[in-house]
């Protein structure tokens, strides 16, 4: 099983491939982008793509990363997550090791800390690979 980032200039190939699980992950937003906007951002660099895949399963994971500059620290983003049904235990703590693709591209470009945007769901999760809960963002429309 690899985790491997997308360059850019590959969107377009493996898009096929990752374009369902992306969408079931937006389906979820409140409205702020679409899967035209994501793949856009992916093609022009602005974001990261990953995907898992194993011999047996095929393509199992598709993430999506993006830096935040912060005037003290640069983050690597975990913002959009999507997979094969019943696959988690396969991808998530291989995603994490300390010599992951994801933690080397993190180390490499300087990043001070990785954070995700994540429902409830995700906090049983996260702590098992060193993530804390640090505050909760609600949001209200205006209209």
């Amino acid at each position: 099983m690899n985790l491997i980032r997308i360059e850019a200039n590959a969107v377009d190939i493996i898009w096929p491939h990752v374009e369902d699980f992306l969408q079931s992950a937006i389906n979820l937003n409140l409205g702020e982008f679409t899967i035209e906007d994501v793949k856009e951002y992916l093609l022009k660099g602005h974001m990261n793509l990953w995907v898992v895949n194993s011999q047996e399963d095929g393509t199992i994971l598709a993430a999506v990363t993006e830096f935040i500059h912060y005037p003290r620290e640069k983050r690597l983003r975990i913002f959009l997550v999507g997979a094969k049904k019943n696959t988690m235990m396969k991808w998530f703590k291989q995603c994490w090791q300390e010599d992951s693709e994801l933690l080397s591209f993190a180390r490499e470009n300087d990043v001070k800390r990785c954070e995700a945007l994540v429902r409830d769901g995700w906090i049983r999760l996260l702590p098992k690979i060193g993530f804390k809960k640090y505050y909760t963002v609600l949001t209200r429309e205006v209209n």
